[in-house]
């Protein structure tokens, strides 16, 4: 039987690479996104694509700091660090941050993957929340918001 902190890794990458039970994973998702289409907000959602890569990438970097140890890394919720609001809206930002979210992933792999198994359920320095939470939730925002991009492709 594998560990848990085995399973939990490739859930995280089955939700980057597949398959997924539920349907299309977050890279395939962001596949095919022009530059253009990115930065599209219909009048009825509050943020565009790149506003929710940027927003996953958020709580990526979070999660991947405090698995290094940096239990003062913070972010304050509903900040322009969670939801950015000044950027630019070039084809060089879309790539920068398609890349940036995908070298998390890779980051994010090969911090959990020597992940001690009785360490899930201990609380992360400083919250009030535990390991299994942690990287649990973050898979789960992912996907949220995976549903949130499929559906702005669509507009």
């Amino acid at each position: 039987m594998q560990s848990e902190s085995i399973r939990i890794q490739k859930f995280l990458k089955r939700n980057w690479d597949g398959p997924m039970w539920h349907g299309n994973t977050l890279k395939e998702v962001l596949k095919d996104i022009s530059w253009e289409r990115a930065f599209y907000k219909p009048g009825n959602f509050s943020h565009n694509i790149y506003e929710y890569v940027q927003h996953m990438l958020c709580w990526r970097k979070f999660v991947l700091e405090h698995l290094k140890g940096n239990t003062s890394y913070s972010v304050e919720i509903n900040s322009a660090i969670d939801w950015i609001i000044d950027y630019e809206k070039t084809e060089e930002s879309w790539v920068k941050a398609l890349f940036e979210l995908e070298n998390n992933q890779n980051e994010l792999l090969s911090a959990f993957q020597n992940f001690p198994e009785e360490k899930l359920d201990e609380l992360v320095p400083g919250k009030q929340f535990n390991w299994y939470v942690l990287v649990h939730g973050l898979i789960h925002h992912d996907i949220y918001h995976s549903a949130q991009i499929a559906l702005l492709k669509k507009c």
